[in-house]
């Protein structure tokens, strides 16, 4: 059996799900024994068998983990990354231990096999906590260079990904190490489309931290450049863009209000708008 261990663990690191799906399903002593929760030391950077799953989007066997298994995605690597940050770095994204396996012959598969393997760990639960809840997937968990899962998904480019994330209140200001957020990650990355679309969710968000944000962009207008819009601009930018929805459907701001906070989670058109009324307002 710790010749099958072994061989597993290999094709977990290499990405070889066939390999590995094989050896789970095929040693039943070995998959009775497996705890997918349980570090392979510190060589291995302490990952555990359900965070090499999530790194490579093993659909299969990360169901088995984690509904047969008891596996558990909030448990964290050295580097403190939990399976969610694994799974949302995509395949193009450079780990301490080298390049994942690229998926370039089959990029939209890869993105979906993604999401597929997202939804699963979003509907896991856990533990019973306190007041009848349960243990669920911690969405907001920042690794040692504080990135969120959010973070990453936004860096890759991956869409459905961040939809989900968003979805299930992943925080859109968590700001990392380099004070970049999950929209700053986009855009340095040339995702320009879903940059725009987590700007506008930013622009409607209700988020209470939002004000405190907005004091520290102010508190930075000294620097001499900046890209994209500052926080303040943009809702100063909402407000213009409501008053000019407002007038031009002859209705009450709280209307156009309401009618803008409704598309701007499905669309760009609104941040487009806004960004146009920054060229006379600038």
């Amino acid at each position: 059996m710790g010749n099958t261990a072994t061989k597993f663990r290999k094709a977990l690191m290499n990405g070889d799900e066939v390999l590995a799906y094989q050896l789970y399903e095929g040693n039943p002593q070995f998959k009775e024994s497996l705890d997918p929760n349980t570090s392979y030391g510190e060589p291995y950077q302490h990952n555990t068998p359900l965070h090499y799953t999530a790194r490579h989007a093993m659909t299969r066997i990360l169901r088995s983990f984690l509904f047969s298994k008891d596996g558990n995605p909030n448990k964290r690597n050295v580097h403190n990354e939990t399976a969610l940050h694994m799974l949302c770095m995509g395949p193009h994204i450079l780990l301490p231990e080298g390049a994942l396996q690229p998926r370039l012959a089959r990029p939209y598969e890869d993105e979906r096999r993604r999401s597929d393997c997202l939804q699963m760990i979003l509907k896991w639960t856990g533990a019973k906590l306190d007041r009848g809840e349960y243990e669920s997937a911690d969405v907001n968990a920042t690794d040692n260079k504080k990135n969120t899962p959010l973070h990453y998904a936004a860096a890759s480019g991956m869409k459905i990904c961040v939809e989900f994330l968003v979805k299930r209140n992943a925080d859109l200001f968590a700001e990392n190490e380099n004070k970049e957020t999950p929209c700053d990650c986009a855009e340095k990355q040339h995702h320009k489309e879903l940059a725009l679309s987590l700007e506008s969710q930013m622009v409607f968000s209700t988020d209470p931290n939002a004000e405190d944000i907005e004091a520290e962009y102010a508190a930075l207008d000294h620097r001499e450049f900046y890209e994209g819009l500052r926080v303040q601009d943009l809702r100063r930018l909402k407000d213009m863009l409501i008053v000019e929805t407002a007038d031009m459907l002859q209705a009450p701001l709280f209307t156009a209000e309401a009618l803008l906070r409704a598309h701007g989670m499905h669309s760009t058109v609104y941040l487009n708008q806004i960004h146009l009324f920054s060229s006379f307002y600038n």
